[in-house]
């Protein structure tokens, strides 16, 4: 029986530690997407802008799923997992915007999907972390 409870005790942790791996990498990325984002409308480069999206993209797509996110979160937030997943899918959608405007050159449209971007990103943050 013991043995049952070592097994059943180390499968949670391997599942948390690769959940919170899974977290890290995804917020790395979309960091990384989101600098690159800010840099190319600073810059006027629709490349930079182009590859921070599928950056932000890629890392959105690694903590979409309800059930990683609610492994992530500590036992008194699992219930917040919607907040976030709500946030992934707003971010998506931003991402399929702001490339859409850039297809057509409207800029101004383009960077206001970028902000909404930043504004989920925050909102999920602010929620989820107490801020």
């Amino acid at each position: 029986m013991k043995l049952g409870k070592l097994l059943v005790a180390g499968i949670l942790t391997v599942s948390i530690a690769s959940a919170q791996d899974v977290m890290q990498k995804s917020m790395a990325i979309m960091e990384q997407g989101m600098t690159q984002i800010q840099q190319g409308f600073l810059n006027n480069n629709i490349t930079l802008i182009r590859n921070g999206s599928k950056l932000v993209d890629e890392g959105n797509a690694m903590f979409s799923d309800k059930k990683v996110i609610a492994e992530y979160l500590p036992k008194e937030k699992k219930h917040m997992a919607n907040v976030a997943e709500n946030a992934a899918k707003r971010i998506s959608l931003d991402v399929n915007v702001l490339n859409l405007n850039l297809d057509d050159k409207a800029y101004v449209n383009a960077s206001n999907a970028y902000s909404d971007m930043l504004n989920a990103c925050s909102r999920c943050h602010s929620i989820v972390r107490n801020w």
